[in-house]
C-alpha cells in the first residue's frame, strides 16, 4: 500500500504580469490627447467666429464677398479628428486591460490624430485667406484678437501642441520592454493543481492500488 504521507499546496496557473506604471501613463496620456482634441474642436470654431463678425464690419478691399461656411475638406478634416479621437479614448481604455491588438491600432491610428492637431495648430481661421487681400487680413486680425477673450488662443495653441507631444510619448511608452511583457499572450487559464512536498505517489495514482 502507498504512503498518504506529505503535505500539498494548490498552485495557480499563472495569470498575466501586473500593469506596469509606463502603460497606465501611456493610457493617460492617450486619453488626455483625444480629449484635447474634442475641446479643442469647439473652441477652434468660437475662434473662427471672432474672424467671422470682423470680417462683416468692412467692405473688402478686394470686392470679394465674405464666404462664412469652411471648405468641405476642412470639414471633413474636422470630422475625421473627431472620430479618431473617440477612437483613441475606446483604444485607451482596451491597453488598460493589456488588449494587445489595441496597442496595435494605437500605434496605428494616434499617428493621424496627432498629424490632425499638428495642421490644427497652423490652419488659418477658414477661408479668409482664400478670400481677403493681405492687407484686409491684418485689419481682421486685429478686430477680431480685440474681441475675443485674450486666452482662447494661448489655449489653443497649447492643445494643439500638447496633444500631438502626449501622443508620441504614449507610443514609446507602449513599445518599451516592460510593456511588451505586459501584453504579450498568455495560455488560457488551468484549474489550480496539487504539488507534493514529499515523493510519496498518491494511492489512487499507483495502477491496480
Amino acid at each position: 500500500m502507498a504512503s498518504r504521507t506529505g503535505t500539498s499546496a494548490t498552485i495557480a496557473h499563472p495569470g498575466r504580469p501586473p500593469r506596469p506604471r509606463i502603460v497606465a501613463l501611456a493610457c493617460l496620456l492617450l486619453a488626455l490627447a483625444a480629449v484635447a482634441q474634442l475641446a479643442a474642436l469647439p473652441l477652434i470654431y468660437w475662434h473662427q467666429n471672432f474672424f467671422h463678425e470682423a470680417a462683416r464690419s468692412f467692405e473688402p478691399a478686394s470686392g470679394v464677398a465674405f464666404a462664412g461656411l469652411g471648405s468641405t475638406a476642412d470639414l471633413a478634416a474636422d470630422l475625421l479628428t473627431a472620430l479618431l479621437s473617440l477612437a483613441l479614448l475606446a483604444l485607451a481604455a482596451a491597453n488598460v486591460v493589456g488588449v494587445n491588438g489595441a496597442r496595435i491600432a494605437s500605434w496605428a491610428t494616434a499617428p493621424f490624430l496627432a498629424c490632425c492637431a499638428t495642421v490644427g495648430v497652423v490652419r488659418s481661421p477658414r477661408p479668409l485667406y482664400s478670400v481677403y487681400s493681405t492687407e484686409d487680413i491684418d485689419r481682421i486680425t486685429v478686430l477680431a484678437r480685440d474681441a475675443m477673450p485674450g486666452w482662447l488662443e494661448p489655449l489653443l495653441l497649447t492643445l494643439g501642441v500638447g496633444a500631438p507631444v502626449a501622443i508620441v510619448v504614449a507610443l514609446v511608452l507602449l513599445a518599451l520592454p516592460p510593456a511588451n511583457g505586459f501584453f504579450r499572450r498568455r495560455p488560457p487559464a488551468d484549474p489550480p493543481w496539487l504539488a507534493h512536498s514529499s515523493g510519496d505517489v498518491p494511492r489512487n495514482s499507483v495502477p491496480g492500488a
